[in-house]
């Protein structure tokens, strides 16, 4: 599992205070990456209940990438191309500490990424990567 720091339901709960997303009501590791710790969180605002990632960057992550990262995802996403939002906090800030580590929210996206991509897969992620760059 790529869980390298863990996270408590009451740790999560303390950290997202700071958040206008409800109450926290779940929070799972998810065993896929490398790089950073994350965590599928669902939180229930009223009748309404919501999905994201909670992502707690480890030691090989340069944080002081991370406002620069953060914030040319958020500026495509406005633009409608299809990534996920960063979520601000209540200061308008889209990272903060939690267990010794840089720590963001992100809007939780569906799907999954394709073991063995056709032909046809790949020509339509090339075509992604050229909306990219019109963004």
């Amino acid at each position: 599992m790529a869980v390298f720091t863990p996270v408590s339901l009451d740790e999560a709960r303390r950290f997202l205070a700071g958040y206008d997303l409800g109450e926290v009501v779940e929070l799972t590791a998810i065993a896929e990456g490398v790089e950073n710790t994350n965590y599928r969180l669902e939180t229930q605002d009223g009748a309404s209940r919501m999905r994201f990632v909670l992502t707690l960057f480890e030691a090989r992550t340069d944080e002081a990438s991370l406002p620069f990262c953060l914030g040319l995802t958020a500026h495509l996403a406005g633009r409608g191309f299809p990534c996920p939002t960063p979520i601000e906090d209540r200061s308008g800030g889209w990272l903060g500490r939690l267990n010794g580590r840089a720590a963001a929210v992100i809007e939780w996206k569906t799907g999954a990424w394709l073991r063995r991509p056709s032909e046809a897969d790949q020509a339509a992620a090339g075509a992604v990567l050229a909306r990219l760059h019109q963004t």
